[in-house]
């Protein structure tokens, strides 16, 4: 990225000023270095954010910033309902159900005897599918697709599979509204039943990590996390069910945001009102991929 065009605010935030329709500033949190490693349509993405209705003090860019769709990966917006705000497809994202998660496991590194690692390796690479084609043990049809969705975590450990009871995940779950029969994707998605059960590969990882300094020490005490400890950490996602919602979703906000008068910069930024019918159904979406992100899980050992 030419770094003439940013304004230096320090040396790890970068401001450009409000121009040609933007109603906030952007701004760019890296390194020099980083930001001249970004690629030009950063610079294009993040101002064109700027640019949509409602939108909240500055649209934001974070260190990872690269070539999104509509929004930078990595880029930030609040939008004010009240001032006309909208809810974005690009900026909600085509990873919905895509999560993260860090489960502690009771041991320390000390506890791994060197001469296993290898053997833990391959067993958890037998035991946990990987890679384009391959498949898991759940395997849903149309109506188990509706009961995943609209019930989320609280359905997992209903099933006869889970590993961990209901309770567990009562208090992440119990806050968010059940939506309803008409914003659950997969029935209105009736047609695509193919791709609502393909769960795609991607940069997703299961990986066993080793807790070697702590930066913040109210947080990692609050999580139960030392120094020391053996702890796995999950990235899993969903391309065919999660690309599949942010499609149609997509279509929708054409026409949503034509009919409410609203200019795109960019048809990757389709949006609608946040009050609006089509807003409000993309927003339980919103919500419920929040929870998937929720960050720990501090279950028993597993």
């Amino acid at each position: 990225m030419d770094i003439a065009k940013l304004e230096k605010v320090t040396d790890f935030e970068w401001r450009i000023a409000p121009r040609a329709g933007m109603n906030v500033p952007a701004v760019i949190y890296a390194s020099e270095a980083l930001i001249r490693d970004m690629d030009e349509k950063v610079f294009e993405q993040v101002t064109n954010v700027a640019r949509l209705p409602g939108i909240v003090t500055a649209s934001y860019a974070m260190p990872d910033a690269h070539w999104g769709y509509g929004f930078p990966i990595g880029g930030v917006a609040a939008f004010d309902a009240a001032q006309g705000g909208v809810v974005s497809a690009g900026g909600v994202g085509f990873d919905i159900s895509c999560g993260v998660r860090l489960l502690t496991t009771g041991l320390k590194h000390a506890d791994l005897d060197p001469k296993r690692k290898a053997l833990l390796a391959n067993a958890l690479f037998e035991r946990i599918p990987a890679g384009v084609g391959s498949t898991g043990a759940i395997r849903l049809d149309g109506p188990g697709m509706d009961a995943m969705l609209r019930g989320g975590a609280r359905w997992r450990w209903s099933t006869a599979t889970a590993v961990r009871p209901i309770s567990t995940v009562s208090k992440s779950t119990d806050r968010w509204p059940v939506p309803s029969r008409n914003t659950c994707p997969s029935s209105r998605s009736a047609g695509n039943a193919t791709r609502w059960a393909r769960w795609g590969s991607g940069n997703h990882y299961l990986e066993v990590q080793h807790v070697v300094e702590v930066f913040a020490a109210d947080a990692a005490e609050a999580c139960g996390l030392r120094v020391g400890d053996l702890v796995v950490s999950i990235h899993c996602g969903s391309r065919g069910l999660g690309h599949q919602i942010g499609t149609e979703f997509l279509k929708e906000m054409v026409i949503a945001a034509g009919a409410g008068g609203i200019v795109l910069p960019d048809r990757e930024l389709a949006c609608a009102p946040i009050d609006s019918e089509v807003g409000s159904a993309i927003s339980v979406r919103c919500a419920r991929r929040s929870i998937a992100r929720s960050p720990i899980d501090r279950s028993s050992p597993i």
